[in-house]
């Protein structure tokens, strides 16, 4: 069942997450499950990414790590896979308020990820009645963007990749290998809407159906960036950007290297 769950979440559920990051998975999961063939699963324990701690400074800030693909509640082979979990940001977010600290500075490397799970970071992250900054020196995109915009200030270096704003279901018709097979797809179900997914191709209901839910999905993407900031429909249509012409969109606050952006957050703190 860990094996089915890996592949619901990478083929078939809505993801935040660049076009890169997500090939980058689908490539890994194929490779690995192809290999393993299904035995072997404890053995991906050593492999596995290591979750950075939370940590707390002399200056009473929590530094908190989000790194990689972003997935609820994970399995080790996704973990293998580079992924990170939700439930590790809102644990040490928890761990964060409880400790009293006066700010939190969120450092994140991540091209996005599923979406289950990203709403109850973001509304975690707003309703934090201390500082919180958002930095990145790599990549903040589609749901690492989400959260990003959620905190107080967000800030980049002059390398680094904001936006991707948007979501998708990376669904592949498979309708000319089933032909070529000499296979013909027959299901039986409750409704035409059941199988949406399940076969090589999608009807126009079942079409619809799907992108009814990616809809659904962006449309609370877009009115979370939309609560935080001013951002154009125009760089909201799936693209990323570098920090400079980010900042000009109004996706980020300022271009600053890590310490600059760490001593605007202590400018933050009340005193």
């Amino acid at each position: 069942m860990k094996f089915q769950r890996v592949l619901e979440q990478v083929f078939y559920r809505p993801w935040l997450i660049t076009p890169g990051g997500y090939a980058a998975v689908r490539k890994l999961v194929e490779g690995r499950i192809l290999r393993a063939n299904g035995e072997g699963y404890e053995m991906l324990d050593g492999m596995t990414s290591k979750r950075e701690e939370m940590e707390i400074d002399g200056n009473g800030i929590a530094h908190i790590c989000i790194e990689g693909t972003l997935a609820k509640g994970i399995s080790p082979i996704e973990a293998c896979c580079g992924a990170w979990d939700y439930e590790w940001i809102a644990e040490d977010l928890e761990d964060a308020v409880e400790a009293n600290v006066r700010g939190i500075f969120l450092e994140i490397n991540s091209p996005g990820g599923n979406c289950t799970g990203c709403t109850e970071v973001v509304d975690m992250i707003q309703a934090l009645t201390i500082p919180i900054v958002a930095y990145s020196e790599d990549t903040a995109c589609s749901a690492a963007y989400n959260i990003a915009v959620s905190c107080d200030k967000v800030f980049g270096s002059s390398g680094s990749t904001w936006g991707s704003i948007g979501t998708i279901i990376p669904w592949l018709d498979q309708s000319a290998a089933y032909e070529a097979e000499g296979l013909k797809w027959d299901p039986i179900t409750s409704g035409p809407l059941k199988g949406a997914g399940m076969g090589p191709s999608l009807t126009p209901a079942q079409r619809a159906s799907l992108q009814q839910l990616v809809d659904d999905s962006f449309a609370q993407f877009r009115d979370n960036v939309l609560r935080n900031r001013r951002v154009a429909d125009e760089f909201m249509t799936g693209a990323a950007y570098l920090a400079p012409r980010a900042k000009a969109a109004n996706l980020i606050d300022a271009v600053l290297t890590e310490d600059l952006a760490y001593a605007e957050l202590l400018r933050m703190l009340p005193a």
